[in-house]
């Protein structure tokens, strides 16, 4: 029997030279990989070997001892401690081309397509502060002080006490800062998940990044005392009169604020109850493809892509994909709030859209009506079991499945349709080359490969497909 050559435990000295997609950098030790978290291909390093298995190990960064030449200072001091920007470290140029690199590595390796190429992938204008929302959790650190922030890489309850954060607003960080202030004089009592007491578990902030409006919702307990909602309400207030002194951001203003309780108990499914305490039930928000504009009312519960000025992007590219042939009836499967079908709408004789989540079927509903259109219809349920109920026969399928893809029995179910052009948007390049090679076995052949890039200093990607079966 073999003995490993790295034994969970040992301190080891490494050059990286690869890097693992969303498992930091690989370097090797008489051939085996050992991955470390937070680290580029050109550093070396000391890492603590906390796994070892026969054909890789896992290692806990110590010290780099000699940092790649493509390393920078981040903009942000909590990097090597949130983890939320894993590549923050590397300049934004050279994320681009690693997430490209990365998609055509899935599309050959897994899926055997050898000449697929990304023709084109579209990098972020503005690499900070592109997100409309942002969750931060109440909690404590490791020493049990009170935090509001973020939770810490590899321990499951401890919350980083987040002063600055460029990933929303300037003025998301003055709400977080008047919050925790508030918090800390009233003495407020982060939820336990440990053992369910306390009573505030997250706030959320949402923005318009077009219209300006923002939402506060304040999560706690279901349990919550009286004299604790009576706070509530006064933070309430003195959010509603905070002014955004930040260039560029003057016309920023909170237009709803919600306290949202958790009704949790073991045994029965879990639901959140909104209580709008001061404002608009809703936010607006505008999404605009070159001469089509789209309204939507954004809800506490809604889904809304975080990036919206990427999802127009990434929307713009299914458009031209879908259009370049005359289209009939469209499906849009996972549809969610129904967004890519709405823009397709004045291009095709009728959309179809399928999605299980029933909020999100309604907003979709919601939103054609807002926007004047009367040719998109939306059905709640299981993807593969509606279609088997759908009786029309669609020229373009739209696929926006989760990151786990498309089951093969969706694949197969779709190909009884035989549609001749299948758009596959997805936010997992392994899953999608998976798929994709599937499709490739009922004749269908890659056109398109188009990518955007929704979150910068993320390992997360966005790449549209565009595929067309010949009859």
């Amino acid at each position: 029997m073999n003995e490993k050559k790295v034994k969970r435990g040992e301190t080891v000295e490494l050059k990286i030279s690869a890097l693992a997609f969303e498992g930091g950098g690989i370097g090797e030790i008489d051939g085996l990989k050992v991955f470390v978290e937070g680290t580029f291909p050109g550093d070396t390093v000391l890492a603590y070997v906390f796994k070892s298995k026969k054909n890789f190990a896992q290692a806990r960064l110590i010290e780099i001892l000699k940092p790649s030449e493509n390393r920078i200072v981040p903009r942000c001091e909590y990097v090597g401690t949130c983890r939320g920007c894993q590549m923050q470290e590397l300049p934004y140029d050279k994320q681009v081309d690693i997430k490209k690199s990365h998609i055509e590595d899935c599309l050959y390796r897994i899926g055997g397509f050898k000449d697929a190429k990304v023709s084109e992938i579209i990098p972020c204008k503005d690499n900070f502060f592109y997100r409309n929302k942002m969750e931060f959790s109440f909690g404590y650190d490791a020493d049990k002080n009170f935090t509001l922030g973020m939770h810490a890489p590899n321990r499951k309850f401890d919350i980083l006490d987040l002063k600055r954060c460029y990933l929303e607003s300037e003025y998301s960080i003055a709400i977080l800062a008047l919050v925790r202030k508030f918090a800390k004089e009233h003495g407020f009592i982060p939820f336990n998940f440990g053992n369910g007491e306390g009573d505030f578990r997250s706030l959320y902030i949402r923005e318009g990044k077009r219209t300006g409006e923002v939402m506060v919702n304040i999560v706690v307990d279901g349990n919550v005392s009286q004299a604790t909602i009576d706070d509530i309400s006064l933070l309430s207030s003195q959010l509603a009169n905070l002014k955004s002194v930040a260039d560029g951001e003057e016309d920023k203003k909170i237009v709803s604020i919600y306290m949202t309780k958790v009704i949790s108990k073991k045994g029965v499914p879990r639901s959140d109850r909104p209580y709008l305490l001061f404002g608009k039930p809703a936010i607006s928000e505008k999404m605009i493809i070159d001469e089509q504009t789209l309204n939507f009312d954004i809800y506490p519960s809604s889904f809304f892509q975080v990036n919206t000025f990427q999802a127009e992007e990434l929307y713009r590219i299914v458009r031209d994909f879908a259009v370049e042939k005359s289209q009939g009836v469209v499906f849009d499967l996972f549809c969610g709030t129904g967004t890519i079908g709405l823009f397709l709408s004045k291009h095709v004789n009728q959309v179809i859209g399928v999605e299980l989540v029933e909020d999100a079927v309604k907003a979709a509903r919601e939103n054609a009506l807002k926007n004047g259109i009367f040719n998109a219809d939306f059905y709640l349920g299981d993807v593969f079991k509606k279609l088997s109920e759908i009786r029309e026969r669609p020229s373009l399928v739209v696929v926006d499945p989760p990151r786990a893809g498309l089951s093969e029995k969706s694949i197969i179910k779709l190909n009884e349709f035989s549609p001749s052009q299948i758009i596959y948007v997805s936010c997992n390049p392994a899953t999608l080359a998976r798929d994709l090679k599937l499709f490739s076995e009922f004749g269908y052949q890659i056109k398109k490969i188009k990518a955007v890039d929704m979150f910068p200093h993320t390992y997360h990607i966005e790449t549209v497909v565009l595929i067309e079966k010949d009859f």
